[in-house]
């Protein structure tokens, strides 16, 4: 086997990790865990390993009483695979101790045939540099993605993944917690400068791979994550959906509020990237 390549995912959050996920765990030359996100490495950077360890605990509950009801024609391979690892990992990670051989391990260290192993945790978009510069000496090859959003967008289905409901009046009390700076977590994850900053901070650019939410869903830009990564390209479902969001529109009044706080992230990609994507600048022109 050649030499692997370690891969993070650091987000952004709710700007298709989950479908990239999806697609890499199913080809041939990857191994990523059934544990999409194993949180390693913010769990030791913000000592809250306990809680992410109960977290995990109550997966693998979930997944355990899911099998429960399996039945000789109904099985549940998925949830097996699911409860097994997250077993494994439980028994890799006590929460407090830094185990990079044992991590490594178990994202797949050396297994035959395949060409990269990762970890897909788009919290790690928050991690300090320090951090950072520890996860990209882990092995002789590190490759980071980020996947982009139109800022707006993202904060909207982040606002509705943390509501939990489509409740007008719930959902306009989140906006203005934007608005008003309080609501830190859905910000801070909206912050493309401060992660971009950090990240090549660390790492060379050649490292970095980015690739905007609006065209991920493309056979184009499969075989740009393809190449960057030394995998072959193979064909996605484009059409699956994966942790879709509820269905609620943004008025427009709450668009331009929004946009406005999230100016310095656009004029920041659009320097870093040298022009934003045509799907933003449209949105941009309609708000």
């Amino acid at each position: 086997m050649g030499q692997q390549t370690l891969l993070f995912c650091v987000g952004a959050t709710k700007a298709g990790t989950s479908w990239l996920f999806d697609h890499l765990h199913g080809h041939r030359e990857v191994h990523l865990p059934a544990v999409k996100e194993l949180h390693y490495f913010d769990a030791l950077e913000a000592g809250n390993g306990g809680w992410q360890r109960k977290q995990f605990e109550a997966q693998l509950s979930d997944a355990q009483g899911r099998l429960a009801t399996a039945t000789e024609h109904k099985p549940k391979p998925w949830q097996a695979k699911l409860a097994g690892e997250l077993s494994e990992w439980l028994n890799v990670f006590d929460g407090r101790t830094a185990n990079h051989d044992g991590y490594l391990d178990f994202l797949g260290r050396g297994r035959d045939g395949v060409r990269v192993i990762g970890d897909f945790t788009p919290s790690y978009g928050l991690l300090k540099e320090k951090t950072l510069a520890t996860m990209a000496g882990l092995m002789e090859r590190v490759r980071f993605v980020y996947l982009l959003r139109d800022p707006v967008e993202r904060l909207w289905s982040n606002i509705r993944m943390v509501v939990g409901s489509d409740d007008p009046k719930e959902l306009d009390r989140k906006v203005d917690g934007v608005l008003a700076g309080t609501a830190r977590n859905i910000l801070d994850r909206s912050n493309y400068r401060r992660t971009l900053n950090r990240l090549t901070s660390v790492i060379a650019k050649d490292a970095l791979h980015i690739e905007y939410y609006e065209r991920l869903f493309s056979p184009d830009a499969i075989a740009r994550l393809s190449a960057f990564l030394g995998i072959t390209p193979t064909q996605a479902d484009f059409s699956r959906v994966v942790h879709g969001g509820l269905r609620a529109d943004l008025p427009r009044e709450r668009r331009a509020q929004l946009m406005q706080v999230m100016k310095p992230q656009y004029n920041f990609v659009e320097r870093y990237m040298g022009e934003l994507p045509a799907e933003w600048t449209q949105k941009m022109v309609n708000a």
